[in-house]
């Protein structure tokens, strides 16, 4: 039994679709990548005042709560993830709360950044949301999908990717 090889044919003579260069002209200007690499170090740091913000909430109730056990402080490596798994959720919960509240967590408020849509208008209620468990995707694993706007040629993180937002100055 004889095997015919089979060939894809190409037909280039048909009409082309029409592609729009121009497209591109209309968008804003905080949706390209030069610009988002641009405040790359910006959203870097109100990142790490985001982070230092409820690391500094984290610790005065870890401080409080080993005040109130009576065997005093045992970390043991339960307890250590049992406290790291909280403060990740906590940085969930905090990001969410500010996407929904204002569109901007307080490092950004500081840096002078807001989040919004692709047209530059501030975010629906649930386009927040999505924004909001964008993060919680972003932070769990071990924070990737903030790191990945190093990598990403758009320079979005997952959250600004899953909820179609953007970051610009305000």
């Amino acid at each position: 039994m004889e095997r015919k090889a089979r060939r894809t044919l190409i037909n280039i003579s048909a009409g082309q679709p029409q592609l729009a260069f121009e497209e591109p002209a209309r968008l804003p200007e905080f949706t390209t990548p030069e610009y988002q690499m641009a405040i790359l170090p910006a959203r870097i740091s109100a990142g790490a005042i985001d982070f230092g913000v409820t690391a500094v909430v984290y610790g005065v109730f870890i401080a409080v709560t080993q005040f109130q056990m009576p065997a005093g402080l045992v970390l043991d490596r339960r307890l250590v993830g049992v406290y790291g798994a909280g403060f990740l959720i906590l940085l969930g919960v905090y990001f969410m709360l500010f996407m929904i509240s204002s569109g901007q967590t307080v490092g950004m408020k500081v840096r002078g950044l807001t989040a919004v849509t692709r047209d530059g208008d501030p975010m629906a209620p649930g386009q927040a949301i999505v924004r909001g468990a964008g993060y919680f995707i972003s932070i769990f694993p071990v924070m990737v999908g903030f790191l990945w706007a190093l990598i990403d040629p758009e320079r979005l993180t997952w959250a600004d990717k899953v909820s179609g937002t953007y970051v610009k100055k305000v």
